[in-house]
Parts: C-alpha cells; sequence; structure tokens
C-alpha cells in the first residue's frame, strides 16, 4: 500500500499583510512508518497542539491520505480572531484517523483539539495507524478512527 503526503505552505510576503499560499507538493512513501517520520519533522505528536513554527511568516497544513488525489489548501479566517490559518478541504474518505489531544492541567488551562492525521478508504491502514501511533499514546494524546456512515 502507498501513502502520501499532503504538504500545502503559505507564506506571508515581506511588504504584505495577509498570507499567500506559495507551495503544495505530495510525496509518496511504502509505509505509514516512513510517512509519519516526515510529518513529525513539522507537526509534534506528543505533548503539545502547534505546528513548530519555523517563523512566524509561514503556515504548513499537512494531511497523510492513501490516494495521489490533490486536495484543496485554503487561508481561513476563525470567527473572532486576528489571524489566518491554513486549512486543508474536509476528508472525504470512509475512514478518518484522528489524533485528539486533550490537556486538563490547570497551570496550562484546559483545550481539547482534534487533528486528521490521516484519511484513507482502507481498513488496513487504519490498522497500521493505530499501531504506530500506540507509542504516542498518554494522559495529553489518543488516537482513534472515526468511520463516515453512508448517507
Amino acid at each position: 500500500m502507498k501513502y502520501y503526503l499532503h504538504r500545502a505552505v503559505a507564506k506571508k510576503p515581506r511588504d504584505g499583510k495577509k498570507f499567500k499560499i506559495s507551495e503544495y507538493t505530495i510525496q509518496e512513501f511504502d509505509s505509514f512508518k516512513k510517512v509519519l517520520e516526515v510529518f513529525m519533522r513539522d507537526f509534534l505528536i506528543e505533548g503539545d497542539t502547534e505546528q513548530r513554527r519555523f517563523s512566524s511568516d509561514t503556515e504548513i497544513a499537512m494531511r497523510i491520505t492513501t490516494t495521489k488525489k490533490k486536495i484543496k489548501a485554503k487561508l481561513y479566517k476563525p470567527p473572532l480572531r486576528t489571524y489566518e490559518v491554513l486549512v486543508l478541504n474536509p476528508s472525504t474518505s470512509k475512514y478518518r484517523c484522528c489524533r485528539e489531544y486533550l490537556e486538563t492541567d490547570p497551570e496550562y488551562g484546559l483545550a481539547q483539539e482534534v487533528f486528521l492525521i490521516l484519511e484513507t478508504n482502507y481498513q488496513k491502514a487504519c490498522e497500521e495507524f493505530l499501531y504506530e501511533m500506540k507509542k504516542y499514546e498518554n494522559k495529553r494524546n489518543s488516537f482513534h478512527i472515526e468511520i463516515e456512515e453512508d448517507k
């Protein structure tokens, strides 16, 4: 089975205030373990909700899939916020493999976020995802599969 890492990058021009999408790439891998290693160069799995920031002038959005079909990337400004985030279109596959981040430590406040890591139509890919992600399970991180019900 082949895995594809979709990576979109948006940069803020030196003289501009708004981000512009500057790059979209798709890389092919033979195993989930290999693609996860590359994914983790930009995104942390353990203990933190944010992408690794190289600069405040760059936004990165990534998703692992089992299809090479391009995913549309767009800049989005959340309601009541002053900043933009780069997001990829919602999943259209049957299975969505997610990371749920939960912070309950009073020192940091309460936070809960769900991140889509892998989208696929193959059950075998879901099993590989859960097997690889077991080592990152802790009190803050849990991993699960969401199944799109037929409508």
